[in-house]
Formats: structure tokens, C-alpha cells, sequence
């Protein structure tokens, strides 16, 4: 049943926190951000689609079948008031899917949080869901009607029940928008640090000091941002990139692969030195961390980082999703 779904959403690709105000600052941060993909666009299809139930439940969806439109059409269900999205970022929904030409449905998320979909939309993805979601605020619920055509090369899923000529309709309640980058108020350079360069979709470089790396591990912010803050066992999410000391070669980045990444922050999933980079940072902040050997892997190897090595990451705090209180 989830065959084309998975699929789909590998190209398009817990508790419920979408319906909840950001702060006023980071607010008008995201309002700053520009429109990465075209806003949704409604239309006379997509209007006849109605879904009852609350927010973050698993909605009683309505239309009459068989259901279809020439380009993709999104209609608002329930009006949220968070963050807009705007393409270009990560973005956390629950959802329900229909086959549009017979009315049945044929996948859907839990809606309780176990299997909610974390994505990244950005212009350019076969299924055009940066266009059907630009726009979309925080705390919505959107239909979207999608042809044939753009869904599955109209060739259809016959093991999910879908013909050629079907059309797709997604109900998606959008729990989630983060940051593309880190966005907030610079912050002086200190001296002896790395100089970190951006490129325009702001993938940082650095220039190593000639001076020799500090004995300790240094954390300061080179973006202050205006979030929630950061703490262990919390789920964030996060764009880095890694360099050697010795060499300024970057060893790893998720800027390279394409997406940020989602991690849940433990005290033992990670190097000592990146752990506490991350713990008590804001979201919003791109946090400079010079990561001694003893606070990273130490005298031992690891892939393309030699023994003894002084780490540099440069990581851009996108969102967080706290963690349940007991």
C-alpha cells in the first residue's frame, strides 16, 4: 500500500507543535526569508476536497470521484499561524493519500507522531511539493490535488490501485517548518578562531588561523539567533559541516548531501566537543565549535579524519522539537 507513497515522498522526496506561535523575532526572521519556490496556486478541483477533524488528527476527508486538474492545486483546510513555508527547507507534516479517479485511499501517516514525515522541498524535484506547500503557514492542513502526469508519469501503481489517469490528492497537516540557514544578528570575530566564508545558499567555508590550534575547545557564535534553545534529549535539526585544523580540508558536510539532517541529541551519540556545541545553542545561531582531540575522536582514526586531529564544524541551528517532559 505504501509502495508509491514512499516513493513519492523520497523525491516530495512526537507531539504536535505546528499549532504553536514562534517567537516574535524568529517570526520576523522567517518573514525576511525569500520565496525559494512559486506560491500554490487554488483551483475549482481542489475546492470540492473538505476534511473535518481537528488539527494534528486524522482528518474525515470528502470529495467526489473521479477528481482531476491539469496542473498541481492546493486548498487551505484549516489556517495555521506559524511560518510560512517557502521552499528551499525542511518540513515536518502527518498525511493521507487518495487515488483521486476512484475515491480510495491508499496511505497515510499514524497521526500520533511515530511515522511523521520529515522532508526537504527545494525547486527542481520531480513532484513539484515546494510549489504545493510555498505558502502554506505552520500549523495548516492543506489538500493537494496532483495529475497523473506529475504524479506518476501517468503510468499509474497497479499494487496501490492506481491507473494511468489518476490523479493523487495529499491532505497534509504541516507540524513543522524550519530554517533554511541560520538566520539572526552577526556576531563580532574573535581573534585566533577560523574565518568562515558563506556561499549565497549559505554553505560555509573556512579559513584556517597559521597560529597553532587551541588546547581547549572553543564555542562561539558567529549568528545569534532568536529560537528555542537547544537541550539534551531534544530532536534537532541542523545544517554542518566538518574541516581538519591541519589541513582546512572539509571532511563531511550536509550541505554536500544535499539536506539538512534530524538527530536526536544524546550525550553519547556524538563526539563530546559537537555535543556541547549543540547543547544550550538557539535556533537560528550558527555556532562555531574548534573541537580539540580530547573533546573529538582522540588518537584514534576515523574515515578521512587522522588520529590526534583538531576538529573545526560550522552548524547552523534550523529547529528543534523538544523533547516530551515526564
Amino acid at each position: 500500500m505504501r509502495k508509491l507513497i514512499t516513493a513519492a515522498l523520497l523525491v516530495i522526496t512526537a507531539t504536535i507543535s505546528g499549532c504553536a506561535a514562534s517567537p516574535s523575532g524568529l517570526a520576523a526572521d522567517y518573514a525576511s526569508l525569500p520565496e525559494v519556490c512559486e506560491k500554490f496556486t487554488n483551483g475549482d478541483a481542489v475546492n470540492t476536497i473538505n476534511a473535518t477533524g481537528a488539527f494534528g488528527t486524522r482528518p474525515t476527508v470528502t470529495f467526489t470521484s473521479p477528481l482531476s486538474a491539469n496542473e498541481i492545486e492546493t486548498k487551505i483546510l484549516i489556517e495555521g499561524n506559524g511560518p510560512a513555508f517557502k521552499g528551499g527547507a525542511q518540513v515536518k507534516f502527518e498525511y493521507i493519500a487518495f487515488n483521486a479517479g476512484n475515491g480510495n485511499e491508499f496511505a497515510s501517516s499514524k497521526y500520533d507522531g511515530s511515522d511523521a514525515v520529515v522532508q526537504f522541498f527545494n525547486t527542481g524535484q520531480k513532484l513539484d511539493f515546494c510549489h504545493a506547500l510555498s505558502g502554506v503557514k505552520e500549523g495548516s492542513r492543506a489538500a493537494i490535488l496532483i495529475p497523473a502526469q506529475m504524479a506518476h508519469d501517468a503510468q499509474g501503481d497497479p499494487s496501490s490501485g492506481i491507473s494511468a489517469a489518476d490523479n493523487l490528492i495529499f491532505v497534509i497537516d504541516l507540524q513543522r517548518v524550519y530554517l533554511p540557514k541560520a538566520i539572526g544578528d552577526a556576531q563580532p570575530a574573535q581573534n585566533g578562531m577560523p574565518t568562515v566564508v558563506l556561499a549565497p545558499s549559505g554553505q560555509p567555508g573556512v579559513q584556517i588561523p597559521k597560529s597553532q590550534a587551541p588546547a581547549e575547545l572553543k564555542i562561539v557564535d558567529l549568528i545569534k539567533g532568536r529560537g528555542e534553545t537547544v537541550e539534551i534529549g531534544d530532536k534537532v535539526t541542523l545544517h554542518y559541516s566538518g574541516f581538519l585544523w591541519s589541513t582546512g580540508s572539509q571532511f563531511d558536510s550536509s550541505w554536500n548531501a544535499g539536506a539538512p539532517v534530524q538527530w536526536e541529541l544524546t550525550e553519547t551519540g556524538f563526539i563530546k566537543g559537537f555535543v556541547e556545541a549543540l547543547n544550550g545553542a538557539v535556533v537560528g545561531s550558527q555556532v562555531l565549535a574548534v573541537i580539540p582531540p580530547g573533546d573529538g575522536y582522540g588518537d584514534q582514526a576515523s574515515e578521512t579524519i587522522p588520529a590526534n586531529s583538531t576538529l573545526v564544524f560550522v552548524i547552523d541551528i534550523l529547529g528543534v522539537d523538544k523533547a516530551a517532559k515526564n
